[in-house]
């Protein structure tokens, strides 16, 4: 099936905006292990959190010659699977209460390929992550110009990219070879995107593949057919940074430098009859000829150069690039000394453009005390506006660190919800089972016992009074991370002890329960941490001297420039005021009934009272207008005196019950007259 997404699909993109992924990959010479580091982040409303241990299978010799791999339709909201084939995880009798929300069966296999003997354990998300011989990936999503559908859906194609990092996940140890299966599989079964329904710009993935020595970037699509894939890789240099941020990012592609390259064999023959590329051009460039862009691509670049300027501050890099980012390098290298570990990627992922002009945590749409949370609009409203994309997401985050000296070494650094108030966990990818913490729970049923939840509930909660909520959460969630991080230099050596001693399966045993161990003192953190910031901020007040006879409370106030925005100060709401002089319409006064009983009947323009009082008042010449020396017009005036004194004794008596109203006890949920 060949779809050529057109410009119809910009409305997808304004709808699809807030799913948003970035991944950076870091090459060994610039990390500080000494092999690349991975990290990602996933920003999608619905899907499953949860992260789960997919066990290592070795099939019996008694096994039939035909033994075959199912293939399922991507799913990305809980739960992502439901089967035994990947562990007890994924059973359905392992779903949080089966049948309260749905009667959940096994996963459908839209397609099936040829198994092999033995498969590797790894760890798994939305998309696979990291296997045990340090495989890693991160994900992104891209944009673009050729589509398919899945053949359950009434297309031709069986993979997409959850289940071909999966599969490679089983069966592959290096980058190289893991791109390599996955394009085989890919252009054999066909390919298609995240989604298939109308004219989906996001038909396309990028990858971050790293194994404990190299890193690459890949890109896949449909090709024209509908049955088959087009790809490309490129390797990241060691000393470099790569960022994908929902946009293709390689450009040149040499098919004949395979050091630095990798693709499929059709990636010009598709391009070239499909009108993409002429071939007599003199270079090809992938992200051009088969991205698709949205009407606004500054979403993915702004994140690609906030990266680039985080890991290296020399860098003179402009913040605005073209749409498909020709002027912004495929990769840069770290600052000069400088090499970047787990705890630097996750500084990334937390950051929000601060000390920018596109700090998020600053302006109005930061309200008054410098949220930088900014929320989906929907598309009626969006239009063609936009507000800065940050690095982080909202469903989960995490950074691999491999080891080169051993495997049993390596670790994810995994975080339930937005990296801001979340503490990352670390997580031994050779651990047998994945903590509670973070392997249970779903979006349909809050639980405080998940992390993602508890994180949730943090989160939410910094987010309304930001400014000062976020210091406190911040240094909490440092000292909890920075314990955990310098831990690990006295397990590796615990472990690699019993390993040596005593053999694997007993290191893999203290691995599991560190881990556990490790969940549980985040969550018990987080919890201490979510009932301190309650205590100290709540209902708009700054609660301290805790162990003072007597508690200090001060309001949090407002800054002046917002007082003065919303018509706080009376001269602001006077300044404001807009007096129509329209007088075609005749306006209808409506006023509360305590009020009126008050001040009397109101007298509007066009009314019996209204014209039985106005005579001599008319927009004539001046003949029309009174004249003050006559007794007449005496007599007027004085009528006009005793009118005033009338109104200043009503405008009292107002005020008294105004002043009476403002008295009373205020009550959340109803609106009193100011």
């Amino acid at each position: 099936m060949r779809v050529i997404v057109t410009a119809a699909a910009v409305l997808v993109a304004v709808v699809q905006a807030a799913h948003t992924s970035t991944s950076i990959l870091v090459g060994a010479k610039a990390s500080a292990t000494g092999a690349p580091l991975t990290a990602h982040s996933l920003d999608c409303p619905d899907c499953d959190f949860r992260l789960v241990k997919v066990p290592a299978v070795q099939y019996t010799e008694s096994t039939s010659s035909d033994l075959t791999r199912n293939v399922f339709l991507t799913s990305s909201q809980y739960p992502r699977h439901v089967g035994n084939d990947r562990g007890p995880a994924y059973s359905v009798d392992n779903l949080k209460q089966p049948g309260e929300f749905f009667n959940w069966t096994d996963s459908p296999a839209i397609a099936q390929i040829p198994q092999i003997r033995e498969t590797y354990a790894y760890l798994d998300g939305v998309v696979g992550i990291v296997n045990e011989l340090q495989l890693s990936f991160g994900h992104s999503s891209c944009g673009a110009k050729l589509a398919a559908r899945p053949v359950s859906q009434g297309g031709n194609a069986a993979f997409d990219i959850a289940e071909l990092t999966r599969v490679a996940l089983e069966r592959t140890a290096t980058a190289r070879d893991a791109i390599a299966l996955m394009g085989k599989l890919a252009e054999t079964y066909g390919f298609y995107g995240s989604s298939w329904g109308g004219d989906d710009i996001y038909s396309g993935e990028a990858l971050t593949v790293a194994d404990e020595t190299e890193g690459w970037i890949f890109h896949i699509l449909p090709d024209d057919s509908g049955a088959s894939a087009v790809w490309a890789a490129q390797r990241v240099p060691d000393t470099d940074v790569a960022v994908v941020a929902n946009q293709f990012v390689i450009h040149q592609v040499n098919v004949t430098d395979s050091d630095w390259y990798m693709a499929s064999s059709n990636v010009h023959d598709v391009a070239s009859r499909n009108g993409l590329w002429d071939e007599t051009a003199d270079t090809f460039d992938f992200a051009v000829v088969y991205g698709h862009l949205p009407e606004s691509t500054v979403g993915s670049t702004r994140r690609m150069w906030r990266v680039f300027s985080l890991a290296n501050p020399t860098l003179e890099l402009s913040p605005v690039a073209d749409p498909y980012a020709i002027t912004y390098p495929f990769s840069v290298p770290v600052e000069a000394e400088v090499t970047l570990a787990a705890m630097d990627l996750i500084r990334f992922q937390r950051d929000h453009y601060e000390n920018t002009e596109f700090d998020l945590t600053v302006g109005v749409a930061a309200g008054p005390y410098g949220s930088p949370d900014r929320f989906a609009v929907d598309s009626e409203t969006a239009l063609n506006g936009r507000f800065e994309t940050p690095i982080g997401g909202s469903t989960y985050s995490y950074v691999v660190t491999l080891d080169p000296t051993s495997a049993f070494n390596s670790l994810l650094w995994f975080a339930p919800h937005a990296p801001s108030a979340s503490t990352y966990i670390p997580v031994f990818v050779k651990a047998t089972v994945v903590p509670a913490v973070i392997g249970t729970g779903s979006l349909r049923e809050f639980d405080i016992t998940s992390a993602y939840w508890l994180n949730s509930l943090l989160s939410n909660y910094v987010g309304r009074w930001f400014e000062h909520v976020y210091p406190v959460v911040a240094e909490a969630r440092a000292l909890a991370e920075y314990t955990a991080d310098t831990a690990q230099t006295s397990v590796q050596v615990a472990v690699q002890e019993v390993k040596d001693k005593v053999g694997d399966a007993a290191a893999i045993d203290v691995l599991t329960k560190t881990t556990e161990s490790f969940a549980n003192d985040a969550q018990a953190a987080t919890m201490n941490l979510l009932s301190d910031v309650i205590t100290r901020f709540h209902d708009g007040f700054l609660v301290s001297g805790f162990e003072n006879e007597v508690l200090e409370v001060q309001p949090m106030s407002y800054p002046e420039w917002y007082l003065d925005s919303v018509g706080y100060y009376p001269e602001a709401a006077d300044a404001t005021t807009e007096v129509s002089t329209d007088d075609t319409e005749e306006p209808t006064t409506t006023i509360p009934a305590a009020i009126a009983k008050v001040v009397g009947p109101i007298v509007t323009a066009g009314s019996t009272a209204a014209k039985a009082t106005s005579t001599n008042m008319t927009t004539g010449t001046s003949s029309d207008c009174p004249d003050i020396s006559s007794t007449k017009n005496n007599t007027w005036g004085a009528v006009v005196i005793i009118g005033f004194a009338a109104m200043l004794v009503a405008t009292t008596a107002l005020g008294y019950i105004f002043g009476k109203r403002q008295a009373l006890t205020r009550t959340r949920g109803y609106a009193y007259i100011q």
